[in-house]
């Protein structure tokens, strides 16, 4: 929070320094291509999404939102400007992540068309004609931070991210370089992580001052001496921009389990954003604004947003040629249904432009491809049964309905077997319960499996070993104290990507409490390690989350809270090569000390 706090005090200063001027300064900055957004999505909001915007968009509105970049993303839109002006801008790129930083590289091309060139002698034309080009040319850099997690708000996450900028127009033979960067900070906070705080300042670089072969002319000094005379040309400065913004995303509906990478998380089926955001305008009125996006298992989107600024109501006032109002939509389509597979994506923009003037508004078309992203929502609603055996009866039932028109069932008879199940699965509960409780030694759990074969519930129960009889145990000095080191790291096993403890891992935990029973003086020490595949903020907390899963059974059978403590290190102390796969499984432990 410190550092937040020393970023945001220097962007503040940095903004005094740069804002000096008023609204009275409109139209003295150049470079105005910069602040013409062509990617459709955050058209769609009127680029109010500084503080939740994600992936290859925020490198044009806020370069933190890039290091939420899922696999890698590749962009190519189309915006009509002013639809009826002959401007159009065409602009794309690609980013990648790598690990907890992404990095982009995008291109923004405004093309005014073909204009007839005229002088004072031929004021209707006829000397030819010109293309005026505006080119811009990012390299773009995020990375994410994570501060941790408490009860109250679960996680909390700071992105922070720089573009930098090559600026080049080009009219006829008269062209104007410079550089210019872009900053932003993003902080992402809430139970659902869906709390989001965003700043960014943009177009902060070097003047810029056309020159060129079109700017010289020969003069005569008489019959027999010429020389050439070059035209001065002021220098222009970039038009600088401070955006502040706050989002908050509502989810609503049943929760889905989350595919790949982020397996064992959860979304909902539906999403409704809402968005806030002040701009500050160095060289022009300031504006602010309100904006909306509904979701629909991020699947079909639609969005809709209002910018004010002064005036915009008054014809005689207004400076701009929008009233204010836009809106859009998007449609992404995974190639591969419930998997974390490449998906497409049509996104389209619209800004509504004043009745005042003859321009037939701003539309925004864009192509989209995610490739390996990170996680996608599975079909699997988090209702139907959770326990291994259930959730299979569960799959294969949902799988015999499918089956054509013999395998049709009733409503009734799907819920007499719901019921059924719902009742076998309370009576393993209660035997495994039973069985889990250390009070004197445990040689056999009795398991309930449920199977569903052509309608009809199969009923089998079978002896589950749990009994551990101790393994590969050293004395190691730690702080200067004797200390019991476990080193069966695989006796202790998760369900894959949760903090879940597998039933098999009872009898060894049981078997670590028998001994702190036997010895009240003893205290035990969970130290939670991850392999290095995903963010890091994530390895992190599953971490954190499986050595709080030993705690708390530990807790459950008696162990007072006090003479237990846990660390989570997340992948930052491997004990093997993450460069394969038995690596990796190894890395995936938790430690256990015992202080005698």
């Amino acid at each position: 929070m410190k550092k937040l706090l020393v970023v945001g005090i220097i962007a503040g200063l940095g903004w005094q320094n740069v804002y000096a001027g008023n609204p009275d300064r409109k139209g003295e900055s150049g470079a105005p291509e910069l602040n013409m957004n062509g990617y459709a999505r955050s058209a769609g909001v009127w680029n109010l999404n500084v503080a939740g915007i994600q992936g290859l968009e925020a490198e044009k509105l806020n370069p933190a939102g890039l290091g939420l970049t899922r696999g890698t993303e590749i962009i190519a839109s189309y915006t009509s400007w002013l639809t009826g002006a002959g401007v159009n801008i065409v602009q794309g790129g690609f980013a990648t992540r790598v690990k907890s930083n992404a990095i982009a590289i995008s291109i923004n091309s405004l093309n005014f068309g073909t204009i007839d060139r005229t002088t004072t002698s031929l004021p209707e034309g006829g000397a030819g004609t010109f293309k005026p080009t505006y080119l811009n040319i990012g390299a773009s850099y995020a990375k994410n931070f994570s501060l941790g997690a408490t009860p109250k708000m679960g996680d909390n996450l700071i992105t922070g991210g720089i573009t930098l900028r090559l600026i080049s127009e080009i009219v006829g033979n008269v062209t104007a370089t410079g550089f210019g960067f872009d900053a932003g900070l993003q902080y992402t906070t809430g139970k659902k992580e869906n709390l989001h705080f965003g700043v960014a300042l943009r177009n902060v670089g070097t003047p810029m001052k056309f020159g060129g072969d079109a700017l010289s002319a020969d003069a005569a000094l008489s019959t027999n001496y010429s020389t050439s005379v070059s035209k001065k040309t002021n220098k222009f400065e970039l038009p600088t921009q401070l955006n502040m913004g706050m989002s908050y995303d509502l989810w609503l509906g049943p929760k889905i389990e989350l595919d790949g990478a982020q397996s064992g998380k959860f979304t909902q089926r539906y999403r409704l954003t809402f968005m806030g955001q002040y701009s500050a305008n160095a060289f022009g009125l300031d504006n602010y604004g309100l904006g909306a996006e509904f979701s629909l298992q991020e699947i079909f989107m639609v969005r809709a947003a209002y910018r004010f600024e002064n005036g915009i109501f008054k014809e005689a006032k207004t400076a701009t040629a929008y009233n204010g109002f836009a809106c859009g939509m998007s449609v992404n389509v995974p190639f591969k249904k419930g998997k974390s597979t490449p998906a497409l994506a049509i996104d389209y923009g619209f800004r509504m432009t004043s009745p005042t003037n003859n321009f037939q508004h701003t539309h925004s078309v864009g192509l989209r491809v995610s490739l390996g992203s990170g996680a996608t929502a599975k079909d699997k609603i988090v209702s139907a049964p959770e326990t291994p055996a259930a959730a299979a009866a569960y799959d294969q039932g949902a799988s015999t309905k499918k089956k054509g028109k013999k395998s049709k069932v009733t409503v009734e008879e799907v819920e007499e077997k719901d019921n059924a199940i719902d009742s076998l699965i309370k009576v393993n509960q209660a035997l495994k319960l039973k069985a889990e409780t250390p009070i004197v030694k445990i040689d056999t759990v009795i398991k309930t499996q449920v199977q569903i074969v052509k309608d009809t519930i199969l009923i089998a129960a079978v002896l589950e070993k749990t009994e551990y009889t101790g393994g590969s145990v050293d004395t190691v000095s730690r702080g200067g104290k004797s200390v019991l080191q476990f080193n069966d790291y695989e006796a202790l096993q998760y369900e894959t990507g949760s903090s879940k403890i597998q039933a098999k891992s009872y009898g060894y935990l049981n078997y670590l409490i028998n001994i702190m029973k036997k010895n009240p003086s003893y205290r035990v020490s969970f130290e939670g390690h991850t392999d290095n595949v995903g963010e890091e903020a994530a390895n992190q907390k599953l971490s954190q989350d499986r050595v709080d899963a030993v705690k708390a059974y530990f807790a459950s059978k008696g162990i007072n809270e006090s003479r237990i403590s846990t660390k989570a290190y997340g992948s930052a102390k491997p004990k093997y090569q993450n460069t394969n796969a038995a690596g990796r499984a190894k890395n995936r432990r938790v430690e256990i000390y015992m202080e005698m």
